[in-house]
């Protein structure tokens, strides 16, 4: 580290020195120009009345917590077009839409154009309003299909689908 004032290297800890009202870092014959400044350590405002608090992780809910509705259902891949098509059905727009489900209107467009999948609350709220289907039961998934193998003893030939080409055999 250099002095701030000087340019010499700094053998040890650096001053702190408040020179024509800049605090500055310098050497120990510079330290002589001003006056030594002598920072004290207090934490910052919002964390003043938390400092003998223990700080609580967050946790990401679990399963258990959500409603039993919310693990066994899932909205299909086809949700925008279900969600469109049911709005122009009753003649609806947009604004209209979220005024009924009680959403922002940018949600409903980015659900309508398939860049946001509506959690549970929010597809419930548009099955009723929209009189769509818009929650499925879970389809099983790829361990559960294969059968004789555990889901321990899988490998990336058991996951990956291969794609081959066809060869015209000569005679």
């Amino acid at each position: 580290m250099s002095c701030e004032v000087c340019g010499q290297r700094i053998m040890g800890n650096p001053f702190s020195v408040i020179i024509e009202g800049a605090k500055l870092d310098v050497c120990g014959k510079c330290s002589q120009l001003g006056e030594i400044y002598k920072e004290e350590r207090r934490p910052p405002t919002a964390l003043r009345g938390l400092k003998n608090r223990p700080a609580l992780p967050r946790q990401k809910p679990s399963t258990a917590s959500l409603p039993k509705e919310a693990v066994e259902y899932e909205v299909p891949e086809n949700y925008d077009q279900l969600v469109r098509k049911g709005r122009e059905k009753l003649g609806m727009s947009q604004t209209d839409l979220a005024n009924q489900v009680k959403e922002r209107l940018s949600i409903i467009r980015k659900v309508e154009l398939g860049k946001m999948i509506p959690d549970f609350k929010l597809a419930r709220s548009l099955e009723h309003v929209l009189k769509v289907k818009l929650l499925v039961p879970h389809s099983e998934p790829i361990e559960a299909k294969m059968t004789g193998t555990k889901a321990s003893d899988l490998t990336l030939g058991d996951v990956v689908q291969f794609k081959r080409k066809n060869k015209v055999e000569t005679p």
